[in-house]
């Protein structure tokens, strides 16, 4: 049965604890099989609508990290999981971080759905959360995935990402390569500013590859790969 939903709000944007919505009938889940995996995706959480070409973009990301059973995976504003649970039988711990609490409900019901049992994630902010995750992960081999917003990534998180050397792959998927995206890449390749408090060795460019998301559209998701 559909889900159907009510919501009323006289604001432009807002949240689901500002202006409630009301479930009439069907299920309060969609769920979506991909990759395998069977996912749980609550009316808060964000996820790809095209399902396709949503496991051709997570397939490229697999391709691109180069994650192992020796590294962890750092799934930054990782939404309902997927990109993490789908590397977790690939990596030795996925450590998931994102601002939405029902999706982290939902990342959590599908690991434990499919039998998942490698990946921990954390409710908050990723610029309050990851600074203090990484500070004891110095001495692991990590691989950090990034899907942020349209507005970027905070600069906090740029900052931890920046001067965590053990991060030496970071996969950026941005759905708005113009704009703080661009702010966002300068800062992890720029020379170390201590201004800036970006202290680490800076990450070099090293492929980038678009996935095409919303056919017959500008619009495109683009994701790159850093190394340092």
């Amino acid at each position: 049965m559909p889900e159907v939903l009510f919501f009323s709000s006289t604001m432009t944007r807002c949240s689901h604890q500002q202006s409630p919505y009301q479930l009439l009938f069907g299920e309060p889940h969609i769920f979506e099989d991909i990759l395998g995996l069977k996912i749980r995706i609550s009316p808060e959480a964000f996820f790809q609508i095209n399902t396709a070409g949503a496991e051709m973009l997570y397939r490229t990301v697999r391709e691109l990290s180069g994650v192992n059973s020796d590294t962890i995976l750092l799934d930054i504003c990782c939404g309902t999981g997927v990109i993490g649970l789908s590397l977790a039988q690939h990596t030795s711990h996925v450590l998931g971080i994102e601002l939405v609490e029902q999706a982290v409900e939902d990342a959590r019901w599908t690991a434990d759905f499919n039998g998942i049992t490698n990946c921990e994630f954390h409710t908050g902010r990723a610029e309050r959360i990851l600074p203090q995750l990484l500070m004891s992960k110095e001495d692991e081999q990590l691989i950090a995935v990034v899907n942020p917003a349209r507005a970027g990534l905070h600069y906090k998180v740029v900052q931890a990402i920046r001067n965590c050397r053990a991060i030496h792959t970071l996969v950026f998927i941005s759905c708005k390569p113009h704009g703080e995206t661009t702010r966002n890449i300068i800062e992890l390749c720029c020379p170390p500013n201590s201004a800036k408090k970006l202290q680490g060795k800076p990450f070099v460019l090293r492929q980038a590859v678009p996935v095409d998301l919303f056919p017959h559209t500008q619009h495109c998701e683009l994701v790159l790969l850093f190394t340092r």
